[in-house]
């Protein structure tokens, strides 16, 4: 299912046109003149400003990968057995190592081997030989004259020392790095690569053409399960997927398919995927498209930690699903709005659907951690009850306690562990199931963030956190609200108002401590409230004791607010162990409470304000 989404991805947005070139940024031009000499390195990136994440983040400048031109799809290798040229598996073995046409890395073009790891150094020697020697074959098949300083350039770098110092110069000058892909340009064609002359490009489209039908003869045929076509099935997968580094990958990753199925029929590596050539090629591209953002302005990959999302609609659409990343307030306020007053009903909307592709690496291997699929209408349904289950009350200095679900999901992630080093590599893609299918979010991140709580005391209390408790709740269907509660009766978020209550008195009465009431006996009162309810009740009174004579005014409100928590309290604390649900309650009880604490100062310090400016 997931291969012909994407194959019909690819169709749809004519990827597969022209088969024997894929889009590619290439970062670095090498200029040669007439006469075969070089001119210099011209640096075909731009740079980009990244907008910030977060509300606190700054702006970054970063190189982009380089100009985008249309790029041989596979290398090529001396083919000893048949005595001639062929495209080949990136990664083949042999004496010969393969190279891409007019356009592979700095490395693989150009001598410049006081850059390269002694480890590389042959490997990358035959690479830059096949590219080279290629290059001559097309030069000669083709008989164009004006291509003859290619050669002759050839020849100068490989025995010029000089020559070779003097690029190795300008790629350290540039910023450049090995693996960045580079191509040729002449004099004449004023900054125009030779790779964009149409003689070269249709010269490489009928040798790809012959070749692909040579490759194909023999090979076993049956039925494509991408294409549902029957076709020639190959042994092996010469397409590959790139910019998947930041998610733990190589450069490039191949792609890998399997049918246990087709192994009682003696077909293993890529035949036991029963996926054409085709097939294949055509799944690679609108994976490396998504990942390329290549769709009409609209985003279509977004990363968190090590997991990359790629989504998409059946119809190109905006899905609104980049709220879940950056949250546009009017766009969550304009979802919430629309929550419980029905739908209307598009005939575009109806019959379009919503993909999610989940991707995390593994060296050289692409892991597929989830796909979903839904219809469109339902998303956007789902997209607005995530936010409004989000919905809290925020402390912030901003906030003033008032309610808020624009959290992000690295945010609602990220709260869930120390750093974001330490979020479970699940984390991600659960929660992102959770928004996409309005299912349960799994306990375990509830337990992760009430740890989180124990640990951090009060300085843990943060929206995005609570939020994300509030949400786990209720989707396990117990009712929480987003502020205070004043009718609720658990005894679990009652003995959480409680705690904030204390936290107040003690604030009044002793001011900012090292370890107020919350960092000292969080964990315990949140888990086991009984333990110790009588000793910080009867620290309360001491402290409000000591209002009375220093500051009446607290004391009163402090007091009454005491005494009305306590009135809804059972006749005794709860014996045992809370259940982790019950300990979320509690949580939410203590927050709502300061909450409420941090909008009634807001709103005293509002109505001051109003009065003096009359």
């Amino acid at each position: 299912m997931i291969l012909q989404r994407l194959y019909e991805l690819a169709q749809r947005e004519k990827l597969l046109a022209d088969p024997a070139f894929g889009r590619q940024a290439v970062a670095c031009r090498v200029d040669i003149d007439q006469d075969g000499r070089l001119l210099g390195l011209q640096d075909l990136r731009e740079q980009k400003e990244l907008p910030p994440r977060g509300t606190r983040g700054k702006p970054k400048v970063v190189l982009t990968g380089g100009k985008e031109m249309a790029v041989p799809v596979r290398p090529v290798v001396w083919d000893e057995k048949r005595n001639a040229w062929k495209t080949t598996d990136p990664a083949s073995s042999g004496k010969e190592k393969p190279a891409v046409f007019l356009a592979d890395t700095i490395a693989r073009v150009l001598p410049v081997e006081r850059l390269f790891d002694d480890s590389n150094r042959e490997k990358l020697r035959s690479q830059r030989s096949t590219f080279w020697r290629f290059l001559r074959h097309v030069v000669e098949q083709i008989g164009d004259e004006t291509l003859g300083p290619l050669v002759r350039f050839a020849e100068t770098i490989e025995s010029s020392l000089e020559i070779q110092e003097e690029l190795a110069r300008q790629v350290e000058s540039f910023g450049f790095k090995l693996a960045d892909t580079c191509t040729l340009a002449l004099q004449e064609d004023m900054g125009q690569s030779v790779l964009e002359r149409p003689a070269i490009q249709e010269w490489w489209r009928k040798f790809y053409g012959r070749d692909f039908e040579s490759q194909e003869e023999g090979e076993y045929r049956g039925l494509c399960q991408v294409t549902g076509e029957v076709a020639a099935i190959g042994s092996s997968v010469k397409s590959k997927i790139g910019g998947l580094i930041s998610i733990g990958c190589r450069a490039e990753a191949f792609l890998v398919t399997g049918l246990s199925v087709a192994e009682s029929y003696n077909l293993s590596g890529a035949q036991a995927g029963m996926v054409s050539a085709q097939g294949i090629d055509g799944v690679t591209r609108a994976l490396n498209a998504l990942i390329g953002n290549e769709f009409r302005g609209l985003k279509t990959h977004e990363r968190i930690g090590g997991v990359m999302f790629l989504f998409w609609t059946r119809q190109p659409t905006d899905a609104g699903v980049m709220n879940l990343f950056d949250p546009d307030p009017t766009q969550v306020s304009a979802l919430l709005d629309c929550l419980g007053k029905g739908r209307e009903s598009l005939a575009i909307d109806d019959l379009n659907a919503f993909y999610l592709l989940t991707l995390s690496g593994n060296s050289a291997r692409v892991v597929v951690r989830d796909y979903l699929e839904t219809p469109l209408l339902t998303l956007r349904e789902h997209l607005a009850q995530w936010f409004c289950d989000l919905r809290i009350a925020d402390i912030s200095k901003e906030g003033q306690g008032r309610p808020t679900s624009v959290f992000p999901l690295w945010q609602l992630a990220l709260e869930t562990a120390l750093d974001s080093e330490r979020v479970v590599p699940d984390t991600p893609s659960r929660l992102m199931s959770a928004a996409i299918q309005g299912g349960v979010v799994p306990e375990s991140l509830l337990v992760a963030c009430l740890r989180r709580l124990r640990v951090e005391g009060a300085a843990g209390f943060r929206a995005a956190r609570m939020a994300l408790i509030k949400l786990t709740l209720l989707r396990k269907e117990i009712p929480v609200t987003e502020t205070l509660n004043s009718d609720e009766r658990h005894p679990a978020y009652l003995y959480g108002r409680l705690l904030a209550v204390f936290e107040q008195i003690q604030y009044a009465a002793l001011g900012e401590v090292n370890a107020n009431v919350v960092d000292k006996f969080y964990g315990t009162f949140s888990a086991a409230p009984a333990l110790v309810f009588s000793r910080l009740y009867a620290n309360a009174q001491n402290h409000l004791r000591k209002l009375r004579g220093d500051k009446p005014g607290s004391f009163v409100v402090l007091d009454k607010r005491l005494t009305e928590v306590s009135s809804l309290l059972p006749a005794s604390p709860p014996s045992g162990q809370l259940s982790f649900q019950d300990q979320g309650r509690f949580a939410l009880g203590y927050y709502h409470q300061r909450a409420k604490h941090f909008e009634q100062i807001a709103e005293y310090k509002a109505a001051s304000e109003a009065a003096k400016s009359r």
